[in-house]
């Protein structure tokens, strides 16, 4: 209701009269307003139900007194927001029900995508369901003292060998240093046709079966944490394309063993040194490389004794002015 509606009807309780014809005008002038104005206003009154007829005098009105007539429009308003509200409340619902319903095929649909198993045993159940018939490439970083139990004969690798699958193996170079493993395992599944290179460092282990499914450590540092198994083409692909980098950069485990120099320092070396520029500690160098805390101490002080450097943060300066660093 209008401030105009509201003072109309105000005067036409206050003074009834006016709502005679003969005074119509009367009416106008009284409210100050146009006869076109006033007309309309009179409309709106009886759509509100507070202009009425009366029941025994014809063709005359009278304004209905406004307790009875403004709990009337009260009523009205709130029936209007009763429905508004049980029509709010089934919006909700069905809004809802639409989530839950978007909500499950996405629960869905990153099921198909992703397997998650808790704990090395689930994790390495899962491992050995895989049946891959094209490929089959693993990342496999080492941790100090983590020996395999079982002859090479007997480890799951051995079918994919014999049905001649493409398999390929990239392991941190302290690794091969370790007979059991460069004269046992991996010499062994050369000999059966598999690829083997070294890299100084690598960030995860990490599996890839024909392409189409990538495992992957739940925590990248602890294996015992279990495995996260990615068969989404993007994940895959990206693992596919980190992969490849390191393999490219690698060397072949059986060609020759002489550490390669680069400007000055070997891969290892190299990938220390930028790890510690990076500001990691010498634990977290100690597991990327694959190599004991003893061990990066020792080279530490030997590259510092080499450039004269008195402490970590000159030693990262001297190598980058050498070259050694990028």
């Amino acid at each position: 209701m209008s401030g105009d509606t509201l003072a109309v009807y105000r005067v036409l309780l206050e003074q009834p009269s006016f709502l005679l014809r003969s005074r119509f005008s009367d009416l106008c002038a009284y409210l100050k307003l146009p006869e076109e104005a006033v007309t309309v206003e009179l409309g709106r009154l009886r759509e509100f139900g507070l202009l009425v007829p009366r029941w025994n005098t014809r063709d005359e009105e009278y304004p209905l007194h406004p307790s009875v007539g403004l709990e009337r429009l009260a009523t009205q308003r709130q029936k209007q927001l009763d429905a508004l509200t049980d029509e709010l409340q089934h919006d909700r619902l069905t809004a809802g029900q639409f989530v839950a319903d978007y909500t499950e095929f996405l629960a869905e649909r990153t099921a198909r995508d992703v397997e998650v198993f808790e704990g090395r045993e689930l994790a390495y159940e899962r491992m050995q369901q895989f049946r891959p018939t094209k490929s089959a490439w693993g990342m496999l970083p080492y941790v100090d003292g983590d020996f395999p139990d079982a002859k090479p004969n007997q480890s799951p690798d051995q079918p994919l060998l014999e049905r001649g699958v493409e398999t390929r193996y990239l392991v941190a170079e302290t690794q091969m240093k370790h007979r059991v493993f460069k004269e046992g395992y991996f010499f062994y599944f050369s000999e059966y046709g598999a690829k083997v290179r070294t890299t100084p460092s690598l960030p995860m282990k990490l599996l890839i079966f024909d392409g189409e499914s990538a495992v992957m450590g739940i925590d990248p540092d602890d294996t015992s944490v279990g495995a996260v198994v990615h068969h989404s083409r993007t994940v895959v692909r990206l693992a596919e394309e980190m992969f490849l980098k390191y393999w490219e950069n690698a060397d072949d485990a059986f060609g020759d063993s002489t550490p390669r120099r680069t400007r000055g320092v070997t891969p290892q070396e190299g990938e220390l040194l930028k790890l510690l520029v990076q500001g990691a500690t010498d634990e977290q160098v100690a597991r990327k490389l694959a190599v004991s805390m003893r061990t990066v101490r020792r080279i530490v002080a030997k590259l510092s004794e080499q450039v004269g450097a008195s402490g970590r943060f000159e030693l990262g300066v001297r190598a980058a002015q050498r070259g050694w660093v990028d």
